[in-house]
């Protein structure tokens, strides 16, 4: 790693690299366009996204080039109320800028950006825009996935009461026996106070 540069691009490389040596020669707003597709993505230790397919542009900026990504694919979940699997459909619709981390005119590092939790073009300018969907695909997911063959069905609960029994009459009778001394208290409480006084003899 370069001192002065953070290289995201190293947590995880994946196979959408595109080199944009040619690009960052030119001036800012130069544009390269691409399609692509792969069969999946890993997002974590569980979860692929697969049957992918987009386009990218690329455009120039006077840091590095900005992506604007347009992908969609699938991912297998498991429905919260069937626990059933099924496919999730996924269309992302992403802008990042990714910035250089060394000049390609000079060779020479280029300085960390301001901003936190950037997008970097590795040292031979290529530009890993896998790291981007995979971020994305993963911000987009639903915390309680629903197939779509359960999305439009009533959700009923039934509601169980094993272990819990009917009071008995003597349970009820201490009952009306407490609600008796309440009312005592009650009363008991509204009546006013009497003051102690001194009587002088």
């Amino acid at each position: 790693m370069l001192p002065g540069t953070v290289c995201t691009y190293k947590k995880h490389m994946t196979n959408f690299k595109f080199n944009v040596a040619q690009l960052l020669r030119e001036a800012v707003g130069g544009r390269r366009d691409y399609t692509f597709s792969a069969e999946q993505v890993t997002l974590d230790e569980t979860l692929v996204l697969r049957d992918i397919a987009g386009d990218v542009r690329f455009t120039r900026t006077t840091t590095g080039v900005f992506a604007q990504i347009r992908a969609q694919g699938l991912v297998r979940m498991i429905c919260v109320r069937s626990l059933e699997e099924f496919d999730q459909h996924i269309e992302l619709d992403i802008g990042e800028e990714i910035h250089s981390v060394i000049d390609v005119i000079t060779g020479a590092p280029v300085s960390k950006p301001a901003e936190d939790d950037c997008f970097f073009l590795n040292e031979l300018h290529l530009a890993d825009i896998g790291e981007i969907i995979r971020e994305y695909t993963l911000l987009q997911l639903p915390l309680n996935p629903v197939s779509e063959a359960y999305r439009d069905m009533p959700v009923r609960y039934t509601v169980q009461s094993e272990g819990i029994q009917e009071p008995t009459e003597a349970e009820e009778s201490v009952d009306e026996r407490l609600e008796v001394l309440k009312v005592w208290l009650e009363r008991q409480n509204a009546q006013p106070e009497i003051a102690d006084t001194d009587t002088e003899l």
